[in-house]
């Protein structure tokens, strides 16, 4: 392949792994990791709403990369603004473990 060809490639990857409710490959919560409260309910048109509580003392920077897990299901967003203490953020996902309502997991490392 030639250098542009690979160059739109690794741009598309890129953006395919960072966009919202991006699936995260084998991403587990680590015991340094935060806890979130994690809710799932349904979207419509095959959507699930994902809502990650911070139920911690501190603020959630904007850009923070948040998962969520579901089953054998991981799931990546990014904050688009800070979370503060007893804040929660809503995101949409079509990630099928994700599409029948109840709890997940949620955190941040």
């Amino acid at each position: 392949m030639n250098r542009p060809t690979i160059f739109v490639m690794t741009a598309l990857v890129a953006t395919f792994f960072c966009s919202p409710g991006s699936k995260a490959l084998a991403q587990q919560p680590s015991p340094s990791s935060v806890t979130l409260l994690c809710k799932t309910s349904l979207g419509g048109r095959g959507a699930a709403i994902v809502t990650l509580s911070n139920l911690t003392t501190k603020t959630i920077p904007k850009g923070q990369t948040l998962f969520a897990m579901r089953g054998n299901e991981t799931i990546k967003f990014e904050a688009a603004e800070a979370i503060p203490e007893n804040g929660s953020v809503t995101y949409r996902t079509n990630a099928e473990a994700f599409q029948e309502e109840g709890d997940c997991t949620g955190w941040y490392n």
